[in-house]
C-alpha cells in the first residue's frame, strides 16, 4: 500500500472536489477529505492493484448523504437505461474499506447510481448501507476484477433504492461475497436487487455472487417514509432478449427467504429466443431458497427458468434446497433446450431438496440427456397418486421430474419387487450393499431390497447407477444412497436407514420439519422406498419407481441364558451363558462390562460376603453372524448365579440399541466350590503331641488342576496366643491331583477354658483360573485341657440286608465278635457309637465331633461323619461299609 487516503468529511457539493487530483494527497480546497476528493485522486493516480486504500479517519464515523443539500454528480449521464447520474465514479485500481462506520446512503428518493464502477482490480470491503435513490453499485462496461466483501444494505428510510448492483455488457469477474441485501423498491423488470443491463450482445462475464444473505421480514412498509417492508426480485435482465449475453454466472452458498410476488432466476419467460437471454456455464450451488412464493404458474415462470434454447459451457443446479411457500409457483427448476435431436447441453441437477411445487419440480423439454439425480423432495411436492404402484414415466402427469419430449429419452426405472426386509442375519449371498450418505454417528438399520430391471420400452441403458430413496407417502424425502455399475435383470440391495428424526427446511425460517423412517424408540420401520435409474456412461436419468414398503424391526431383541452344554450344579468355575439376539450386534458393544451377574448364597456357601459375582469373557459365536455370543461368569463361593443384560447396553450393527433387558427363561447356574480343608473342625486337647491332622481337598467331580494350587494359612489371634501350630502353612495341592498332604495341628501344653475356639483362614493362588481365589473354609480348632472323653466303640457286621442307617445295619446284619475269622474281601459294615463320657469339672456338651477311620476306603477318605453337638451322657451312632482289608483299623478314638 503506496497511499491511504482517510475520510474525514461527509460533504457531497462542489466543494468535496479534490484541490488537485494527482498529486497523491486527499484534500478539498478546505483540506477536508471526502469520498469524491479520495476518488478524484485514486482515479487519476491510476495505481496498481492494492497501492491505493480509502478509508475512514480515526473517530470519524457516520454518514455521507450523497443528496444532501447542494450535492453534485460526479459523473453526468446515463450510466444505465435506469440511472442517468453517478454520485461516485470509480476507475483505476483501488480498496475501499469502510470497516463499517461510515456507510453512503441517500436519505430521500432522489439522485442516481451511487457507484459507477468502471475499472479494473477494485475492492469494497466492510461496506454498509450502500444505497441511493436508484441504483447502488452499476458495474460498467470496463469493470474488472470488482469485488464487494463484507457488510450489509438494508432498505429503512425510505422506498428510493432500487437495484443493488446494475451489470452492464462488458462487465466481468465481479463478486459480492459475505453480505446481507434487503428490501429495494419494486416496479417489475426495472428492478431488482441483480439487474443484467446490456445495451448489445458483449458478453457479461463471470459474476460470482457468494455467501449472500437476501432475507425478507413480515410487516413494514415501502412508501417515502419507509423501507422496511420493501421487497423485490432477484434478478432481472432487460431488455429480455439475447442482447443479453451472460458467460459464467454463479450464485451459491447463500440463504433467500420469503420472497414473494418476486421472481428469482428468471433467465427466459417464454418459449421464444426473444423472450431469453443467452447464458452459460451457469452455477446454483449450495443455497437456501426458503419460503418463497415467486410470480406466476407454469412452466414459463419457474422459480429457475433457464434460458430457452442450448446452454453452452459446464453448468448445474446442485446442493441447494427449495422450499415453497404454501401458495405459489408450480415448479421449481425448467429448462426447455429447443433441441429434438442431441443433447441442449451440460445440465447437471442434483442433491436438491425440493418441497412444494405441485406442478413438477423438474421439468424437462426438448433437452436429450441431463443428469437429474440425488433430489429429494418434500412431501408437499407433487408426485404421484395413492398408492404409488406405478413408475413415473409419463408425460402429463404429475411427478417429481418430468422427462418430456426428448427428455432423458424418457427412459423406464428399475423397481423395488417387495418390500424391504429388516436384515436379521448374514447377508444373502450376492447381496450388493448401497453405498450411504449418512455419517458414521448416525444408527441405522440394515434392510434388504429385491430390484429389477424394467422390460416395457425405452429401456435405460445395459450398465447402471440406482439410486434408493425413502418417502412418508409418496414423494422422495429421503436420499438413502447408490449403487454403482449394475447390471443384469435383477438384484438383492443391502441399504442402511436411517433411525430417528430426519430435519428438513421448514416454510418457517430457521425451523424444521422432520420425518422418520425407523422409530428409534420402537425400532419399527415406516414409510417407503422407491428409486431413480441413472445412466452409468450417459447420466441418463428416470423418473422415478414404485413404492414399496417395510417388514421387521430395527431394534435388537435379546435373551440370554444359561449355555445348552452348561451343567448345573458344577464344580467347573467357568459359567458359560448364551446370549442371543434377533439382529446382528456389533460385537464391539458386546463386551464382559455389559453382562450383570449376580450371586446369592447357597447352603454349601463359605463366606456370603466373597461372592464376588462377574463377567470375565464374551466372545461371538461363529457362524451366528454376531447374533449369538458366549458369556463366561465367575464366582469366587458356592452360588447361585444370574446373568442378565440391561435395556439399552448393545448395539446392532446399524447402531441402535436393544430398548428392553434381556428375556430369560433359565439364567441361573449354582455353582459348587470344590475346595475344601476338611475336616473344618475338631477338638485338640493342648500339649498332646499327636495332635491332629487335615488336609485340602477337591471335591469327587471337580476337574483337576493344571497348575499347582498354593495355599496360605494364617491363624487368628486366639490360635497364636495358644500356641497352636500347623506343620505347614504352604500347603500345596499339585498339578493333577486331588489334595495335599495331611497337615498336623498340635497346641502347646497350658490351661484353657474348653471348647476355646482358634481358627486358621486359608488362601489359595493358582495359574490355573478354575482355581485361583476361590474362597477356602477356615479351620476351627477347639481347645480343651485335658481329654473331653469322647469314648468311640466300632462293632463290625456281616451278611447286612439293609445298610440304610445304623439301626438298620444292627438289625439285619450277623456281628462279628471278638475273635471271629473274617476273610479278606469280605463285605462287612461297621457301626461306630459315640458317647459324651466327660465328667466331674470337665463335663460339657462335646460339639462338631469329628469320627474318623484309618481306612481311608470308609466314610469320604476316612471321615465317617461328624456329629454337630452331644450332651454329657448322650450318645448316638454312625455307620460306614467296605471290604475287609488285612491290617489294623482301629479308630483309636478319633475326634
Amino acid at each position: 500500500m503506496t497511499h491511504t487516503f482517510e475520510l474525514n468529511s461527509a460533504d457531497v457539493t462542489a466543494n468535496a472536489k479534490d484541490a488537485n487530483p494527482g498529486d497523491g494527497v486527499c484534500a478539498t480546497a478546505a483540506g477536508t477529505c471526502t469520498m469524491r476528493a479520495a476518488l478524484e485522486e485514486s482515479n487519476a493516480l491510476n495505481l496498481a492493484p492494492g497501492a491505493i486504500l480509502i478509508t475512514p479517519a480515526a473517530g470519524f464515523t457516520g454518514n455521507i448523504n450523497p443528496v444532501a443539500s447542494g450535492y453534485q454528480y460526479m459523473q453526468t449521464g446515463s450510466v444505465s437505461n435506469q440511472d442517468s447520474g453517478v454520485h461516485f465514479l470509480v476507475t483505476a485500481p483501488v480498496t475501499i474499506d469502510l470497516k463499517n462506520v461510515v456507510t453512503v446512503e441517500a436519505m430521500a428518493d432522489a439522485g442516481g447510481a451511487l457507484f459507477h464502477v468502471n475499472g479494473p482490480d477494485i475492492e469494497f470491503k466492510n461496506v454498509t448501507q450502500m444505497l441511493s435513490g436508484e441504483s447502488s453499485f452499476v458495474m460498467g462496461p470496463k469493470a474488472n476484477g470488482v469485488t464487494i466483501d463484507g457488510g450489509s444494505s438494508v432498505t429503512q428510510a425510505h422506498y428510493g433504492p432500487e437495484r443493488f448492483i446494475v451489470y452492464r455488457e462488458g462487465a466481468k469477474n465481479i463478486t459480492l461475497k459475505n453480505y446481507r441485501v434487503q428490501g429495494f423498491y419494486d416496479s417489475g423488470t426495472g428492478t431488482g436487487l441483480f439487474y443484467f443491463n446490456a445495451q448489445n450482445n458483449t458478453p457479461i462475464e463471470n459474476i460470482v455472487i457468494d455467501n449472500v444473505r437476501v432475507t425478507y421480514t413480515v410487516g413494514g412498509s415501502c412508501n417515502s417514509g419507509d423501507g422496511s417492508g420493501c421487497r423485490t426480485s432477484l434478478m432481472q435482465f432487460l431488455p429480455r432478449n439475447q442482447n443479453v449475453v451472460v458467460d459464467g454466472f454463479t450464485f451459491k452458498n447463500s440463504f433467500v427467504s420469503n420472497l414473494t410476488n418476486q421472481v428469482a432466476f428468471p433467465f427466459t419467460t417464454g418459449t421464444a429466443a426473444g423472450y431469453s437471454v443467452k447464458a452459460s456455464n451457469i452455477n446454483i450451488i449450495d443455497n437456501e431458497f426458503i419460503n418463497v412464493q415467486g410470480y406466476g404458474t407454469g412452466v414459463n415462470n419457474a422459480f429457475i427458468t433457464l434460458p430457452f434454447g442450448k446452454i453452452d459451457g459446464k453448468n448445474q443446479i446442485t446442493g441447494n434446497q427449495f422450499v415453497r411457500a404454501a401458495s405459489g409457483q408450480t415448479h421449481a427448476v425448467v429448462w426447455n433446450g429447443n433441441t429434438t435431436t442431441g443433447s441442449a447441453g451440460d445440465m447437471r441437477i442434483a442433491n436438491n431438496y425440493f418441497n412444494g411445487y405441485t406442478g413438477t419440480s423438474v421439468y424437462l423439454q426438448n433437452t436429450g440427456n441431463v443428469n437429474v439425480e440425488k433430489n429429494t423432495f418434500g412431501a408437499r411436492s407433487a408426485s404421484q397418486n395413492r398408492p404409488g404402484i406405478l413408475e413415473e414415466n409419463r408425460d402429463g402427469t404429475t411427478t417429481m421430474l418430468d422427462n418430456s419430449t426428448n427428455a432423458n429419452g424418457r427412459v423406464m426405472t428399475w423397481y423395488p419387487t417387495g418390500d424391504a426386509a429388516v436384515l436379521t442375519n448374514d447377508a444373502p449371498a450376492g447381496s450388493i450393499q448401497v453405498d450411504s450418505p449418512l455419517a458414521a454417528d448416525v444408527p441405522a438399520c440394515v434392510a434388504t431390497l429385491d430390484v429389477t430391471a424394467p422390460s416395457d420400452l425405452p429401456l435405460p441403458e445395459s450398465t447402471v447407477d440406482l439410486d434408493l430413496y425413502w418417502t412418508a407417502d409418496r414423494t422422495a424425502e429421503i436420499y438413502l444412497g447408490r449403487v454403482e455399475g449394475l447390471t443384469g435383470s435383477s438384484a438383492k440391495l443391502l441399504l442402511d436407514l436411517p433411525v430417528g428424526p430426519q430435519k428438513f427446511p421448514s416454510t418457517v425460517v430457521g425451523e424444521f420439519d422432520e420425518a422418520t423412517i425407523v422409530d428409534a424408540n420402537t425400532g419399527a420401520g415406516q414409510g417407503y422406498v422407491r428409486m431413480q435409474t441413472v445412466g452409468a456412461t450417459t447420466g441418463q436419468s428416470s423418473q422415478y419407481s414404485r413404492m414399496v414398503g417395510f417388514s421387521g424391526n430395527c431394534r435388537p431383541e435379546l435373551t440370554i441364558n444359561q449355555s445348552a452344554t452348561q451343567n448345573d450344579s458344577t464344580m467347573a468355575r467357568d459359567l458359560h451363558y448364551t446370549v442371543k439376539s434377533s439382529l446382528p450386534l456389533d460385537p464391539a458393544s458386546v463386551t464382559a462390562g455389559v453382562v450383570d451377574v449376580t450371586a446369592a448364597a447357597v447352603s454349601e456357601t463359605v463366606d456370603a460376603g466373597r461372592l464376588n459375582p462377574r463377567s470375565v469373557s464374551v466372545k461371538p459365536i461363529s457362524g451366528t453372524a454376531n447374533r449369538e455370543f458366549t458369556v463366561i461368569a465367575r464366582v469366587d463361593d458356592s452360588s447361585k448365579v444370574t446373568a442378565g443384560i440391561a435395556a439399552e447396553k448393545v448395539t446392532s450393527t446399524g447402531g441402535l440399541t436393544n430398548r428392553a433387558a434381556a428375556g430369560s427363561t433359565d439364567p441361573d447356574i449354582t455353582f459348587i466350590n470344590p475346595v475344601q480343608a476338611k475336616p473344618g473342625s475338631f477338638t485338640l486337647v493342648t500339649g498332646e503331641p499327636a495332635g491332629k491332622q487335615y488336609q485340602l481337598t477337591i471335591a469327587s467331580g471337580a476337574p483337576k488342576p493344571s497348575s499347582d494350587l498354593n495355599f496360605v494359612a494364617t491363624p487368628d489371634q486366639a490360635a497364636t496366643d495358644n500356641s497352636v501350630e500347623l506343620s505347614n502353612v504352604n500347603a500345596v495341592i499339585a498339578a493333577g491331583a486331588m489334595s495335599s498332604s495331611k497337615i498336623k495341628v498340635t497346641a502347646a501344653k497350658g490351661d484353657v477354658p474348653a471348647n476355646t475356639p482358634v481358627r486358621f483362614s486359608h488362601t489359595v493362588s493358582s495359574d490355573d483360573s478354575n482355581f485361583d481365589g476361590l474362597v477356602v473354609n477356615d479351620l476351627l480348632v477347639k481347645l480343651f485341657s485335658t481329654d473331653p472323653s469322647v469314648k468311640i466303640t466300632k462293632r463290625a457286621f456281616t451278611d447286612v440286608g439293609d445298610a440304610s442307617s445304623p439301626a438298620q445295619i444292627m438289625a439285619t446284619g450277623t456281628e462279628a465278635l471278638a475273635g471271629a475269622r473274617l476273610t479278606d474281601g469280605q463285605a462287612v459294615c461297621f457301626v461306630y457309637e459315640v458317647s459324651n463320657i466327660s465328667a466331674d469339672d470337665w463335663a460339657t456338651e462335646l460339639t462338631d465331633i469329628m469320627v474318623t477311620d484309618t481306612d481311608t476306603r470308609l466314610g469320604d477318605d476316612g471321615l465317617i461323619g461328624s456329629v454337630p453337638s452331644l450332651a454329657v451322657g448322650k450318645s448316638t451312632l454312625l455307620s460306614a461299609c467296605g471290604s475287609l482289608m488285612p491290617e489294623d483299623t482301629t479308630v483309636g478314638g478319633s475326634r
